[in-house]
């Protein structure tokens, strides 16, 4: 059976097609129409509105905090953060001059600042002039280009107009008035940093001025009064020198401080201690952060919190170093009588296993007042003849060489090399290493520098030989820490003076500590070498880091702690290095040792004097001379040693330039000793 089928009229069917076409059509022109609309606001429109969305952007509004502190090995604070509330402003990005000026007016108004505490330059001066003769400077600008012809004109940039209208206000224009100068004082604060970085007006604002600041905010845009942290030094010059300086970025270091997320009104460590852990006594700043449009804040901010420097802890004992200050004013005092051009004296003392440092002392006696300076960073960076002293490395590498024997016996009488007499300060006759260490022979020390040259086969005062040799005592000598870095944890040292002997008798000068000097930092380090068997230390300052205000609160936490570091050891051997340190102690210990005042603090110890021929130097580190102009002629005394002998807790070098008289040098280390291990003088017992 046939079934039925619906018939669709024809005409019908042809109307879906249409109507799909159409709808496509339609689709097409909205896609076209949204493609066009796009085109226009990416192209056409783009750079308009990525201003827009530019002028909405996120703003910091940084606060200090406080710095951490610096601490004495035994708790005492040296270096201390006090907060002092302060008038700060903070302009915006768009804050305009005349509105910086209406604020600075209603500050003069209400602060007062110092004469000696105005900053301000001709330039200020000639602004505010402009700024407050707005109609005469426009008149006096236009006639100055009306002065020009019109190829002249065309060719001033806008900063050109500028210089032309300031050159032309006269000196006359800005003399102002006390008043006026306190605006433009204040007006120049203001403008000394970017925009929303806190500008100091007023260090230490009275209660009076806070108060009255604190009740017209809302007239004083950008005005607030805030904690102001500064360095507070409980012992005041006590090695204060070291502590190093606390102030605003040198602007000749802006550049790598902004590299590092730092504003350019910020204070940074600028010297020595404070700029050697900057990192770590800085801590994070506070911050509060705004929505701004068009460099105006929108809504409230959001505080970013900020965390104070962490506080450090320095291997100095400060009562120590107090009496090591006084040791050497004695000392200079004493001195003074026979000896026309000492007026200085230095010295360190470290502990010669660890490399912690306990005392840096540097003393100078102003011969106009009379009143004693501290010059204790000429430790590190002033370096000095240290004479015999250094002959301890001499035999040491004498042995090393082969060029002399332990217990090898020399006779000690004058030399002549060509027209040169050279002899120790007095014939000491048949002596071995051990005397000629405890009596300071020169003639062994100078025996053993012609041998490594050489000289008694070759019988050449000048030649290749006396260069290897120089090059061998060199090499030797920077092992014990002589002529390089010591390493102390501080931004510079001096390396000390090196000269090249081209013959072979300023050689032998250099054997006795002649001819070459070296700071008191580095014959420290020479001298914990021999105290500790071989190993060359780091000196180091700091002790350990701590959480800030953990000590202040009996609650210590420590963060990290500087560990013992040996930098090399010398290549010497053992056996050699204690023959050496055993001469030093004949030093103290023979009734003919140069050290022998020693003994009378009833403790084992060794000591090594050293006097070196040398150049009075002035103040400016220049030689001084006579009425012919000839270089004054004078001496250096100088004094090493360690104490106990056997299991030594310190060790000290002293320099005193220009000391003449004989037993000062001693007689410091004697006193050293006995600050130190707090002892009774057995002289003074016995009397």
């Amino acid at each position: 059976m046939a079934k039925n089928r619906v018939k669709v009229p024809k005409k019908r069917r042809n109307h879906l097609p249409l109507r799909l076409n159409l709808l496509f059509f339609i689709v097409f022109i909205l896609f076209a129409t949204l493609i066009f609309r796009l085109g226009v606001v990416q192209i056409v429109n783009g750079e308009l509105i990525a201003r827009e969305v530019q002028k909405t952007e996120s703003s910091k509004i940084k606060y200090e905090v406080p710095r951490g502190k610096i601490y004495d090995r035994n708790g005492q604070v040296l270096a201390d953060t006090i907060s002092n509330y302060s008038v700060m402003y903070r302009r915006s990005q768009v804050t305009k001059t005349d509105e910086r000026l209406d604020v600075a007016k209603k500050l003069a108004e209400i602060v007062d600042i110092p004469k000696e505490d105005r900053k301000m330059t001709e330039r200020d001066r000639k602004d505010y002039w402009i700024a407050t003769n707005p109609e005469l400077a426009q008149e006096r600008t236009q006639a100055l280009l009306d002065e020009l012809s019109e190829e002249e004109r065309a060719a001033l940039s806008n900063q050109d107009v500028d210089r032309l209208l300031l050159d032309s206000i006269t000196e006359e224009e800005i003399t102002f008035d006390d008043a006026t100068e306190e605006i433009i004082a204040i007006k120049h604060n203001m403008e000394s940093g970017y925009a929303l970085d806190p500008q100091v007006i007023k260090i230490g604002a009275s209660p009076k001025e806070t108060a009255v600041i604190e009740e017209n905010l809302e007239l004083l845009p950008g005005v607030s009064v805030e904690p102001y942290y500064q360095r507070d030094y409980p012992f005041d010059e006590t090695f204060k020198s070291f502590l190093g300086s606390y102030r605003q970025i040198p602007a000749e270091q802006r550049a790598s401080y902004q590299a590092k997320g730092y504003g350019l009104n910020d204070r940074v460590g600028t010297s020595y201690l404070e700029q050697q852990y900057e990192d770590v006594l800085r801590g994070t700043p506070a911050y509060d952060v705004f929505t701004t449009y068009k460099g105006e804040p929108v809504g409230e901010p959001t505080r970013v919190s900020g965390n104070p420097g962490k506080d450090i802890v320095l291997s100095t004992d400060i009562e120590f170093q107090k009496e090591v200050d006084e040791i050497l004013k004695k000392a200079i005092r004493a001195g003074r009588s026979g000896s026309p051009h000492f007026d200085r004296a230095f010295a360190v003392v470290m502990n010669p296993k660890t490399g912690e440092l306990l005392a840096l002392s540097g003393q100078e006696l102003d011969l106009e007042t009379n009143e004693f300076k501290d010059v204790s960073t000429g430790t590190v960076l002033r370096a000095s003849q240290i004479g015999s002293t250094i002959k301890g490395a001499t035999v040491a590498y004498g042995f090393e060489e082969g060029v002399v024997k332990p217990g090898e016996y020399i006779y000690d009488a004058p030399i002549r090399i060509g027209s040169s007499v050279k002899a120790s300060y007095r014939n000491m006759g048949n002596i071995n290493d051990l005397d000629a260490l405890a009596m300071s022979s020169n003639i062994y020390m100078f025996q053993i520098a012609l041998r490594l040259a050489d000289y008694y086969s070759t019988g050449q005062i000048v030649g290749e030989n006396v260069t290897q040799a120089f090059e061998t005592m060199e090499h030797y000598y920077k092992q014990f820490g002589l002529g390089v870095e010591t390493g102390i944890d501080l931004p510079f040292e001096s390396t000390g003076f090196r000269s090249i002997p081209d013959r072979v008798t300023l050689l032998m000068d250099m054997s006795i500590g002649q001819y070459i000097s070296y700071t008191p930092i580095q014959l420290a380090q020479y001298t914990s070498a021999l105290a500790n068997g071989g190993y060359r230390v780091q000196p180091h300052l700091l002790k350990e880091i701590i959480e800030p205000g953990s000590l202040d609160e009996n609650n210590k936490q420590v963060v990290s702690t500087f560990q013992p570091n040996a930098l090399n050891k010398v290549d010497i051997q053992d056996e050699y290095i204690q023959r050496v340190r055993e001469g030093f102690r004949q030093g103290v210990e023979s009734s003919s040792g140069s050290s022998r005042i020693l003994q009378q603090t009833g403790m084992t110890a060794a000591g090594k004097t050293g006097t070196a021929q040398a150049i009075a130097e002035g103040e400016d580190g220049q030689a001084k001379r006579n009425a012919s102009g000839e270089p004054i002629k004078t001496l250096n005394s100088n004094h090493v040693g360690w104490a106990p002998f056997e299991d030594p807790e310190i060790a000290w070098a002293i320099i005193m330039p220009g000391l003449e008289a004989e037993g000062i040098n001693t007689r410091v280390a004697h006193d050293i000793m006995k600050a130190y291990f707090d002892l009774e003088d057995v002289n003074a017992m016995l009397q």
